[in-house]
């Protein structure tokens, strides 16, 4: 995957977010693992992944949140069918106003059904 081919996939996932869980579902495998604020989920199926992402959304919802910015985005290729790629967001609401911010890496593997992600680790506050 190259570096643009990354950003574009980064930047259309963020996009999704504006829309429903079953478009940000579309960029993860199932199963796939999600480790956030101390908490590993595995979503083993693709239902499990679009509840996962339903309750993030009306979380980032409940919370204003209309929109994500991609602030900064690193990725590192794991030979010819992987890549882990750190992406620091910056969350938003209708004002443009930054909420709050976060980085998470990604590790994205190249299957069958293409590049989809298969973990996704947020970078917890120490």
């Amino acid at each position: 995957m190259t570096d643009a081919e990354v950003r574009s996939f980064f930047t259309a996932y963020g996009a999704a977010f504006v829309g429903t869980e079953v478009e940000i579902a579309a960029f993860y495998g199932a199963p796939c693992m999600t480790a956030r604020q101390g908490v590993v989920h595995l979503n083993a199926t693709r239902a499990d992944v679009q509840a996962f992402f339903a309750e993030v959304l009306r979380q980032y919802r409940s919370q204003g949140c209309t929109q994500g910015e991609m602030r900064s985005l690193a990725a590192t290729p794991l030979g010819a069918n992987a890549v882990a790629v750190t992406v620091a967001w910056a969350y938003k609401n209708a004002a443009n106003r930054v909420l709050w911010e976060s980085t998470f890496t990604y590790q994205l593997y190249n299957g069958p059904d293409g590049w989809k992600i298969l973990l996704q680790t947020m970078h917890d506050a120490s």
